[in-house]
């Protein structure tokens, strides 16, 4: 895997992905093809046995739903781990209610299966996932995070995702404010400075949504650790190299420590 060590200074300001990346997004059946017909029956995944077998819940990235990850979902069945979804039919709601279902869910799948669940989420999911680690972390085994922007930085965003995310707020009449630069429930987000449970946050250079240099995390904290890949922000739901990491952070062992009594609510 290739760990990134601050590939650019933090603070430095970045830049929107190209045009040549956010046409590239349009390859992401291609990724799928590859995944599915190439590497998959020639790689060596590593199999869970029952006694290794992780809680897996995927949160899907904006605008999309539970759908668009069910062949991750049975990806990771098929390692020998369980797979739960996040039960969003659009990721598109306002971030306050959408992460008190999801602190919600996570509880609730966290005690039927009496053990830590590994969240993955892709682009807005990850944002979602590191934020239930800051609240949740005796919930949580680790978190995988796809091409997830760090903090809300609007600036490192394709236009037309903010466009997207404009409208969206109108059309569903959320709060003033709710999915903008100026949104209050993510900015809050944006206000953890260390992470509470291991990390591994996948970047692609050629993100053709979100710039690769917002999807880094520079904290250097021994809990992170920064892996890159070559994959359209789309398709990372689909990479074959994605998934080899994804079946890489599975099969290490769990910890020890069982989850313990709720300690603070998502307010």
């Amino acid at each position: 895997m290739n760990q990134a060590r601050a590939l650019v200074p933090t603070g430095q300001p970045v830049s929107r992905p190209s045009i040549i990346h956010s046409l590239s997004e349009l390859r992401f059946p291609i990724e799928a093809g590859l995944l599915l017909w190439l590497h998959s029956l020639n790689h060596p995944w590593p199999r869970a046995d029952r006694d290794s077998r992780k809680t897996v819940m995927l949160i899907p990235g904006f605008m999309a739903g539970d759908n668009s990850l069910a062949l991750l979902g049975s990806f990771v069945r098929y390692l020998g781990h369980r797979s739960e979804y996040s039960g969003i039919t659009s990721n598109s709601n306002c971030p306050r209610d959408t992460l008190l279902h999801l602190g919600r869910r996570l509880r609730e799948i966290s005690s039927v299966h009496d053990t830590r669940v590994t969240i993955v989420g892709q682009s807005l999911g990850g944002v979602y996932a590191r934020e239930l680690s800051a609240r949740y972390p005796e919930y949580i085994e680790q978190v995988i995070t796809l091409g997830s922007p760090i903090r809300p930085t609007p600036e490192a965003a394709n236009p037309a995702v903010l466009l997207a995310a404009r409208w969206i707020a109108q059309v569903r009449r959320l709060r003033d404010g709710c999915m903008s630069e100026n949104c209050e429930c993510g900015l809050r987000m944006s206000e953890k400075t260390e992470e509470h449970v291991p990390t591994t946050v996948i970047y692609s250079r050629t993100d053709g949504v979100v710039h690769w240099s917002a999807c880094i995390d520079y904290s250097g904290s021994p809990m992170v650790e920064n892996v890159e890949v070559m994959a359209s922000h789309v398709g990372m739901g689909f990479n074959a190299d994605v998934y080899r990491i994804i079946a890489d952070c599975l099969v290490h062992p769990a910890r020890q420590q069982q989850p313990q009594p709720e300690r603070r609510l998502i307010s």
